[in-house]
């Protein structure tokens, strides 16, 4: 099986596999463009405390490296010569020897020529998938945020503690009351320090000067709620009118250069329509999809009825979403499943959203509490006035902080995207916000 329109993966740990002892590059994030043709690519290099890092290319593909395979990555993005680099890694890596090095050097050279044209999808989803045969390595930090806005002041403090702490990534969640205005300035802190950006909103809170103005900011993806192709049922979850404006800001983005993202909640009412869905979507050139789940047990035949997906659904309904994006070799991605709250109605879950974008990524609330993808709506401290250390060593991120262990294939559903994580069928591995209350 193909992979179904995931546009990023794990090459390897690159490099010479050497003890490391403080050489190289300090941790941090280091931003690069590189010119490849007529468009520049975007590059993200995190250097990670161990030495090894993490290379982004457009927030699109990403490549592991070794502490070695660091340090050549970052002297390549800077232009050195294969004389000056070789000389520094002999002098970092005696033991290595001047062969290795050579074929080291040579297979990062193509690696960084190659994810100079990984195309206009955003933004990674998950670390792992199934079709990847990664060797694995702990992470320092998210690549993502999933952020609420607060004010102007507190969201531009919260993107450069992000990017402080090697988050390359930032995805504004757009709630009311947030202003338009604040929302800008968020996207300009965003590209002050060089983060990716994106939007996950209803097209009913953006207006298209709002959407031109936030382009011109530096504005990488839009991601828009996608109820359904038809426009009544569509407008009685997201507003009046909100079908109309959604294709129209969808047909904007293509006009802008903009990336559109279409968020697509999957309920019990529009699972039959989800190829349909899928197909109106993909032929106005809507490649990138980002789906979520309103999931419920089995047993939870109420929440069925108020229009929840039972969990023994999940994959079929992402066979066939998946199959799909392999005929169109489209981009269709996964958040994680989001329980569904028999307290609330299912519109509002909707509008709601996932709580993070993937697996990879953390949620930022307004007052700066930092949330996992998965399961209880646990605050694992404050974005503002917390360590990103203490955070990160919280233990609800102990799963993402070694490494997304890839589970083990049940004959049923073997390959699919969705099951990069977790099993969609067990409701402990998805978002669970009812737990604690009104998290989101």
């Amino acid at each position: 099986m193909k992979q179904p329109g995931l546009a990023h993966r794990i090459l390897g740990t690159l490099g010479i596999s050497v003890e490391r002892q403080q050489l190289g590059p300090p941790p941090g994030l280091y931003h690069y463009q590189r010119l490849e043709g007529e468009w520049p690519t975007r590059f993200h290099l995190r250097v990670d405390p161990d030495g090894g890092g993490l290379l982004i290319a457009n927030a699109a593909q990403a490549a592991m490296l070794s502490p070695a395979g660091v340090q050549m990555t970052k002297a390549i993005l800077e232009d050195q010569s294969d004389e000056e680099i070789i000389a520094q890694v002999r002098a970092d890596f005696a033991d290595a020897a001047e062969a290795d090095i050579v074929a080291d050097l040579a297979r990062v050279r193509r690696l960084v020529a190659e994810l100079s044209r990984p195309g206009d999808n955003y933004p990674i989803w998950n670390l792992d998938d199934p079709y990847a045969a990664a060797a694995s390595r702990s992470l320092a930090a998210p690549l993502q945020a999933d952020v609420v806005p607060g004010d102007a002041e507190t969201t531009t403090l919260m993107v450069r503690r992000l990017w402080e702490a090697g988050v390359p990534h930032v995805a504004f969640v757009v709630r009311p009351p947030t202003s338009l205005p604040t929302l800008l300035r968020a996207v300009e802190a965003a590209e002050d320090v060089g983060m990716i950006a994106g939007l996950r909103t209803t097209a009913s809170r953006l207006t298209p000067q709002f959407v031109h103005d936030a382009a011109m900011a530096g504005l990488d993806y839009l991601g828009v709620l996608y109820v359904s192709n038809d426009a009544t049922r569509h407008d009685a979850v997201c507003g009046r009118a909100d079908h109309e404006r959604a294709w129209a800001i969808l047909r904007q983005c293509h006009e802008l250069e903009l990336c559109p993202v279409a968020v697509v909640p999957i309920m019990e009412t529009t699972v039959d329509e989800l190829e349909e869905i899928a197909g109106a979507l993909l032929g106005q050139g809507i490649t990138n999809h980002l789906y979520f789940a309103l999931a419920c047990p089995d047993d939870d035949q109420d929440a069925q009825k108020a229009g929840a997906v039972k969990a023994s659904a999940l994959p079929q309904v992402a066979a066939v979403i998946e199959e799909s994006a392999e005929e169109a070799a489209a981009r269709f991605q996964w958040a994680p499943p989001v329980r569904f709250d028999s307290t609330r109605p299912l519109a509002e879950q909707v509008l709601a959203g996932p709580r993070t974008s993937a697996d990879c990524t953390v949620r930022v609330q307004q007052d700066g509490s930092v949330l996992p993808p998965r399961g209880p709506a646990v605050c694992a401290g404050n974005l503002l006035t917390d360590t990103w250390e203490d955070i990160w060593n919280h233990p609800c991120f102990e799963r993402y902080r070694e490494r997304l262990v890839m589970p083990t294939r049940c004959p049923d559903c073997p390959g699919l995207a969705i099951c990069a994580a977790a099993c969609p069928k067990d409701p402990a591995s998805w978002s669970d916000d009812a737990k604690d209350g009104d998290q989101r």
